[in-house]
């Protein structure tokens, strides 16, 4: 009697540490020389073994060699389909909920190097994970899953997104050198450049490598305003600090220039990134608008020209109108009409 109760609890535990360790995933495996299909339920996988279970809630998986598979073929659970419809569906928010748990649900399987268990949904969940995190504004969430998306076993196609995470991660600690830095690995050298710092090419105008897909270009566009942006504004405090003076005229007039160049290239970048593509990642656009406003209202120019003027009304209406709750309280003098200093002239 004894060693049955201790069997029951023996199964029980068994059990209960199969269900919460990982969610068993269905799918046919081919095995042998034979090619004979055994359909079951995956638990995890390494870089060696994959785990079975005969049974539907993963109890008592069977380990075989991934050297002995020559196929996987994976049925997709209906919690995954659900997330891949929110991501389709635009809805970052829920997806991002959705595609944590899935990260949690299917983690056995996703650190897997062998080559059939590449982009596994396990490895694309911390993926998607994190877009949903880019998409919705939430950068400094990204720093966990960050590490993780680079040990995951994904292909070729998901890795220029991969490594522009990790500018992603710059823009959340606050690190502006490194992020230009690495923004500048993106655009042609200016010694390429026939004509730059011309009338041919402006040297706020440095294109990118040829090869970037639009919805990178966008993003490189936006990290590369946001990084120039605040370099130049802590150029701007080394500017205040020093004293008015003839012996100091050369170097502030220096550093108004760079400074000067700097918001040019960022304002350039930041409409780049909110018109590319026509905008289809709102939430960067979005951005880039709020950003470009906050940004024309430093130009030296703004306050005598009319045009810059009319031209940041415009985009202030536009960005309220398609998300009053992104609007700045401190904007809200850009959404009065200006006044034409020669109207009645």
């Amino acid at each position: 009697m004894k060693f049955e109760n201790l069997f029951i609890i023996a199964l029980l535990s068994i059990l209960s540490t199969s269900i919460s360790s990982a969610k068993p995933i269905a799918a046919t495996l081919t095995i042998g020389k034979n090619k004979q299909d055994f359909p079951g339920y995956v638990t995890k996988a390494d870089d060696n073994n994959i785990y079975v279970s005969q049974f539907e809630n993963g109890v008592s998986p069977a380990g075989y060699a991934l050297s002995s598979v020559s196929d996987i073929s994976w049925r997709e659970p209906d919690d995954w389909k659900e997330a891949i419809d929110l991501w389709n569906r635009n809805e970052y928010k829920k997806g991002s909920a959705a595609f944590l748990e899935a990260m949690d649900n299917y983690k056995g399987i996703a650190d897997s190097k062998h080559p059939l268990m590449k982009d596994n949904i396990g490895a694309q969940a911390v993926f998607y994970y994190m877009e949903c995190l880019r998409r919705t504004g939430q950068f400094k969430a990204m720093m966990e899953p960050y590490v993780r998306v680079q040990k995951v076993n994904l292909g070729s196609k998901w890795q220029d997104q991969i490594r522009l995470f990790q500018g992603w991660a710059h823009l959340a600690g606050n690190k502006w050198s490194p992020l230009n830095l690495m923004m500048e690995t993106y655009q042609i050298n200016e010694k390429d450049i026939p004509g730059v710092g011309t009338y041919t090419v402006a040297p706020n105008e440095l294109p990118l490598k040829n090869g970037i897909n639009v919805h990178h270009m966008a993003q490189i566009f936006f990290l590369r305003a946001k990084s120039t942006d605040e370099l130049a504004n802590e150029l701007d405090k080394e500017l205040q600090a020093i004293e008015i003076s003839d012996e100091t005229m050369e170097e502030r007039n220096e550093l108004s220039s760079r400074i000067g160049v700097m918001r040019s290239k960022a304002l350039t970048d930041y409409n780049r990134a909110m018109t590319i593509n026509y905008g289809q990642d709102r939430g960067l656009s979005l951005r880039s608008m709020r950003d470009s406003l906050y940004l024309i209202k430093k130009m030296p120019s703004y306050a005598e020209n009319f045009t810059m003027q009319k031209e940041a009304h415009g985009m202030a209406k536009l960005l309220n109108g398609l998300n009053p709750g992104i609007f700045p309280s401190e904007l809200n003098d850009l959404l009065q009409e200006p006044v034409d200093p020669n109207a009645g002239k």
